[in-house]
């Protein structure tokens, strides 16, 4: 296949190559009609960096981190990072008068509400979720809201960050809103910093299993939004990214995508829910949708037409102990740490407990148990129970720095950054070279506005990874590789 200029031949074989290794490395799926538009872009690429041929460019690829420069080149070209504030309608009328005030009805009584932006290009999708929960929750100051925005290409993510917009982006606005939100600079309209500050941003491909982590602020969500990104990838991977969606999603959480990527058979572990003219999915087991208190109701104000959900939800039953008189006999003494142990890895989490709390002795195994079960209640969402367990870890072994991290990412899903602070410090205290601890502290302190700490401890962790192989995992950092903390840690200072 050859395009008007010499200089941009592109075989049907080097096509085939191409689009194999953009499959692998970052699970999107460039079909034959791009064929053209693929060749001009990797021909610009190649020349760029001196290549005289594609082969030399699908080596040197084939042999770089997808994090790299060069992949960034490649990336950049074949995503549209094109998008505007509330898109599609629809799904937005559904967030606003039913899936949201489902999620703030349950979530009132602890005023914590957790919703990831996937493929979030130049920030137009979370900033929109933003404004909209701010214009919908009064005390929306007593809440610990968490807005993540992700995206594969590094330069999107530097403009969302930025936060400068053109009219383009405002398509589906109102004049009312741009005014509220945003100010006049030049042909240009800037984000107010109290929207800004709602969101955090970072790099994360979708492709890879870096989700859902502790690390990666992807655990116990009520909310995933993934649109527009499905139309790049084929069928089995959509199904590894829902799933591993699923497992993001606290107790009755939702996942919606574009209205052109519905399944109408569905998506494993989901049941779809109906609203008007968008189709959003949840969590099997899911309660039934909650009922607003009447603040909820005057400030929601739903519509007439919406539409009530297919069925009623059956209860939750996801992680429950079996019932009691199933549960083997409570032992004292050193057999209690091994039954401990199976309990926990069949997640009989209440079993555990009783168990490591007959142990004696054998204080840095129980210290160990207690931190292991601590973890997977918190990647449950279950915030309570975890940090009950990461107590009784340092408890039993106050010099456990890993304990001490765990703890410390609790209290960040908490609300609680002072605490948090205190026990990254502690860890550091023990474990000077504790590469999560410092990756930890330098994402709080940017979050914090403190540049300064979060560079001296962004750098630390940098050294600390680039030690090791790239590919090699991170125990204490959720398994992440040592090669993408590089990547994650360099994005967050560069924006610092």
């Amino acid at each position: 296949m050859n395009s008007q200029n010499d200089n941009d031949r592109f075989s049907q074989g080097e096509f085939l190559l191409f689009q194999d290794l953009l499959l692998r490395r970052t699970g999107m799926h460039i079909t034959e009609r791009r064929s053209l538009e693929m060749g001009r872009h990797l021909w610009q690429v190649a020349g760029q960096e001196g290549m005289a041929s594609l082969q030399a460019l699908y080596e040197r690829l084939d042999h770089s981190r997808t994090d790299s420069e060069i992949w960034d080149q490649v990336i950049g070209g074949l995503t549209v990072g094109e998008t505007y504030f509330f898109r599609d309608r629809a799904q937005f009328e559904a967030l606003r008068f039913q899936l949201l005030p489902d999620i703030i009805s349950r979530r009132r009584a602890d005023r914590r509400l957790r919703i990831w932006s996937a493929g979030c290009a130049s920030g137009e999708e979370p900033y929109s979720l933003a404004m909209l929960l701010t214009e919908i929750i009064p005390d929306i100051d007593r809440w610990n809201i968490s807005i993540l925005g992700t995206d594969i290409n590094k330069e999107s993510l530097s403009r969302a960050r930025n936060g400068f917009y053109k009219k383009w982006s405002f398509r589906q606005c109102g004049a009312d809103m741009v005014n509220r939100y945003f100010t006049p600079q030049g042909e240009q309209f800037k984000l107010h910093p109290r929207i800004g500050n709602m969101v955090n941003f970072a790099y994360l491909n979708l492709s890879e299993d870096s989700y859902p982590a502790l690390m990666t602020n992807t655990c116990a969500l009520d909310l995933v939004l993934c649109r527009n990104v499905a139309i790049y990838l084929p069928d089995e991977q959509v199904r590894q990214m829902v799933d591993r969606f699923a497992r993001c999603l606290g107790q009755d959480g939702w996942l919606m995508v574009a209205a052109t990527e519905t399944d109408p058979r569905g998506f494993p572990g989901f049941v779809a829910r109906n609203f008007g003219q968008a189709t959003v999915y949840q969590l099997e087991g899911a309660g039934q949708i909650q009922t607003p208190t009447q603040w909820e109701a005057d400030v929601f104000q739903p519509p007439e037409q919406s539409k009530p959900l297919l069925k009623p939800l059956t209860p939750p039953t996801r992680t429950a102990d079996p019932p009691a008189a199933s549960r083997p006999p409570l032992i004292a003494g050193p057999d209690a740490l091994s039954h401990a142990r199976r309990m926990l890895e069949s997640s009989q989490y209440q079993s555990a407990r009783c168990l490591l709390e007959q142990a004696e002795g054998h204080r840095q195994a129980t210290a160990n148990l207690w931190l292991k079960g601590g973890r997977r209640l918190a990647n449950l969402g279950n915030l309570a129970e975890a940090r009950y367990w990461c107590d009784k870890s340092l408890e039993s072994d106050p010099l456990l720095a890993e304990g001490h991290h765990c703890r410390a990412l609790i209290a960040l899903e908490e609300g609680d950054p002072g605490l948090a602070a205190d026990h990254l410090r502690k860890a550091l205290y023990l474990e000077p070279n504790h590469l999560a601890a410092h990756f930890s502290l330098a994402t709080l302190y940017r979050k914090l506005g403190q540049n300064q700490k979060a560079l001296l401890h962004g750098r630390q962790a940098i050294r600390l990874a680039s030690s090791l192989p790239p590919e090699q995992t991170v125990p204490e950092a959720d398994g992440l590789a040592a090669g993408r903390i590089v990547t994650m840690l360099q994005i967050l200072l560069d924006a610092a």
